[in-house]
């Protein structure tokens, strides 16, 4: 689907992808090289969710908040996934998705998992490359993924996290960053209580690990650079948001905000 010119979603993908790797993808990328540009870093940490949960060809995915489907794209170019199933709240970006990778892309308030009714043990993972910590609360995301699991199935999405120690005082000057990028506060947990978070919901072998700097980081860094070289267009209402984003990674991560990736498994 090609994106829409009037819509500030595409025009604000269309400003992150300017001179580098065509894509509609959406996420914060996972930056190791110095030459990665947005479309690669997106690329690689979808490729690194994919791989913690350990894909095979064959397997029956879902992806929660699959964006514009490219990581749908993905996993059956990379992994030999066959017709993965994609859930998106955004309906510009669901029908991009379901045009540009096929298959199954269900509509969801919120990606909200219960509301698709969706039968039990229909997948072999469960996967959210840069979304779940949109997703609250959190334990009912878990609880429908172990549900909605083949017993064995595998679990892996990203999350923000926060160092641990003087947790109400953290969380009171991430307050505002929070309320501005629509992260649910009281769903922030260190890395003990995340894990614990995914063991209560029945998960078992749960993993976490952390990509403080290749992710919050490297983005950081990717839009300032970026946005030196998009010149007028570095003022643009489509360059806002990224341009928030990017400011408010720097005092969040001085209070003690990171990023994980957990994978988890279903007990067979």
């Amino acid at each position: 689907m090609k994106p829409e010119s009037g819509n500030p979603r595409w025009a604000e993908r269309s400003l992150l992808h300017r001179g580098g790797t065509p894509g509609t993808w959406g996420n914060l990328g996972l930056w190791t090289n110095a030459d990665d540009d947005y479309g690669r870093a997106c690329r690689a940490l979808a490729e690194a969710v994919g791989r913690a949960a350990g894909l095979q060809a064959g397997d029956r995915v879902l992806s929660v908040a699959c964006g514009a489907g490219d990581e749908l794209l993905l996993w059956q170019q990379a992994f030999g996934v066959k017709d993965p199933q994609g859930v998106e709240s955004d309906p510009a970006l669901q029908a991009a998705a379901q045009a540009l990778a096929g298959g199954v892309v269900h509509p969801a308030p919120g990606c909200d998992l219960a509301r698709l009714h969706l039968p039990a043990a229909s997948f072999d993972h469960v996967l959210c490359v840069d979304g779940a910590y949109l997703l609250a609360p959190r334990a009912a995301f878990l609880a429908e993924a172990m549900r909605l699991l083949e017993p064995g199935g595998r679990l892996a999405f990203t999350d923000l996290v926060v160092n641990g120690g003087a947790m109400g005082f953290k969380k009171a000057m991430l307050s505002p960053s929070a309320w501005l990028a629509g992260v649910g506060l009281a769903e922030l947990a260190d890395d003990a209580s995340s894990i614990a978070r995914v063991q209560a919901a029945g998960f078992a072998d749960v993993q976490l690990q952390r990509l403080d700097e290749e992710v919050l980081g490297g983005f950081a860094s990717f839009v300032w650079g970026h946005g030196m070289g998009l010149g007028v267009h570095n003022l643009s209402r489509a360059w806002r948001r990224p341009a928030a984003t990017a400011g408010l990674i720097g005092p969040c991560r001085f209070f003690g905000l990171g990023y994980a990736l957990l994978t988890a498994t279903k007990p067979g």
